[in-house]
């Protein structure tokens, strides 16, 4: 015999479900992130055009002093490809 559940049960399990589902929007969200920012990067180390718009990026919106401590050797490198030009 199949037991009936109720509102409030069903109600719990509706949401473990949408938060599943966030979960996972977040969770392609942020791969996209990384596989675009992957690509741009690639680019931007062959191309000082693209490095050079990197760079006024970051002078535009400076990345956070944590940030700052992970991007750094990408700047330089960056900065390298714009002095090759």
């Amino acid at each position: 015999m199949a037991v009936m559940k109720t509102k409030q049960q069903k109600l719990a399990e509706a949401e473990a479900r949408a938060s599943r589902l966030r979960l996972a929007i977040r969770a392609d969200d942020t791969r996209q992130k990384i596989v675009v920012g992957g690509a741009i990067i690639s680019l931007a180390l062959k191309d000082a055009s693209a490095a050079r718009a990197i760079l006024t990026a970051f002078d535009m919106s400076p990345p956070r002093d944590h940030d700052q401590k992970v991007v750094g050797e990408l700047i330089t490198k960056l900065r390298e490809t714009v002095a090759k030009g």
